[in-house]
């Protein structure tokens, strides 16, 4: 069960992301949604393009943070930590979203990442 007011209570947090299950991103309004395992240039293109500047963005959703190899996590280690990917920064008011499965991949998180992490299911 997602906890809508401990995700809300991350608005304007900087260096914070909030973890929920796989299945209840849906449930989040003004979205922009990604897998985690997208490339850097898919990435570059999404900020550039619809996350950069968007005011009336509410959330920034990486689906499947469980599932990349602990490297790969570093670039969102890095986005969490400064809200910035190659010059191109979130909206002040965006809350990241992680998803993962189930409470057990919460152990597949990198030590850094998980971190920055509220846990909202």
């Amino acid at each position: 069960m997602i906890d809508k007011e401990l995700i809300e209570l991350q608005k304007g947090c900087n260096a914070t992301c909030v973890v929920i299950s796989n299945e209840d991103y849906n449930k989040l309004n003004s979205k922009v949604v990604i897998n985690a395992n997208i490339n850097d240039n898919e990435l570059i293109t999404y900020f550039k393009e619809k996350i950069f500047n968007n005011e009336e963005l509410n959330y920034f959703i990486i689906i499947g943070i469980d599932k990349i190899d602990e490297n790969t996590q570093n670039k969102y280690y890095q986005i969490v930590k400064d809200r910035e990917y190659y010059g191109y920064n979130l909206p002040k008011d965006v809350i990241i979203v992680l998803t993962v499965e189930d409470k057990e991949s919460l152990k597949k998180i990198s030590k850094e990442l998980y971190h920055f992490c509220v846990v909202a299911f």
